[in-house]
């Protein structure tokens, strides 16, 4: 016997979605590519790996960035992660400043693809792109991890509900913080 859902089905709306996938808590990523001699570079959290073997990273891009185009162009990109105490540079990347003024904060290096690294990242991810997939408003990317560098230790800065967060250990047995289900594990 089939059951019917709880809720009447009603075809998805992009606006609906987004409210939806606000609650999805991400890690905050510093995607950058170089191209024509310039410096690009965006706040993502569209990202995850792909396969171990080889290694690859995906990264899904809007068409309308201009760190879209420049990894179209050059067929590379770094993936750099966040530390807690580094969301000035996720502001800064995330259209609070522009351009290579951007890249004035933090201490930058490239490796093998030439695609800018941030060294104090927790890792940084130096891809080259292998596939591509265009899907609606976005292109995935698929890159092959040339050179990784981890830098340093701390927590990853983390963006859930359109704010900053960063992770919180538990200990097994330990009372949860107020607000948190315990699920068992």
């Amino acid at each position: 016997m089939e059951q019917k859902p709880a809720v009447p089905s009603q075809p998805m709306d992009a606006g609906q979605f987004k409210i939806g996938m606000r609650t999805l808590t991400g890690a905050v990523n510093i995607i950058t590519s170089m191209h024509a001699g310039h410096r690009y570079g965006m706040t993502a959290t569209a990202v995850c790996s792909a396969t171990a073997e080889p290694p690859t990273v995906l990264v899904c891009i809007n068409k309308l960035a201009t760190t879209h185009n420049a990894v179209s162009k050059s067929k590379v990109y770094c993936v750099n992660v966040l530390r807690a105490e580094d969301w000035h540079l996720s502001t800064a990347f995330s259209g609070a400043q522009s351009g290579d003024s951007r890249f004035k904060n933090g201490n930058w290096t490239r490796l093998a693809t030439g695609a800018p690294v941030l060294i104090d990242a927790l890792v940084s991810f130096d891809c080259r792109v292998v596939k591509t997939l265009v899907h609606g408003t976005h292109t995935v990317f698929l890159g092959q991890v040339e050179q990784m560098v981890i830098g340093q230790k701390g927590k990853p800065l983390l963006y859930s509900e359109g704010q900053y967060a960063k992770l919180a250990s538990l200990t097994l047995g330990e009372p949860l913080p107020e607000g948190l289900d315990y699920w068992g594990f």
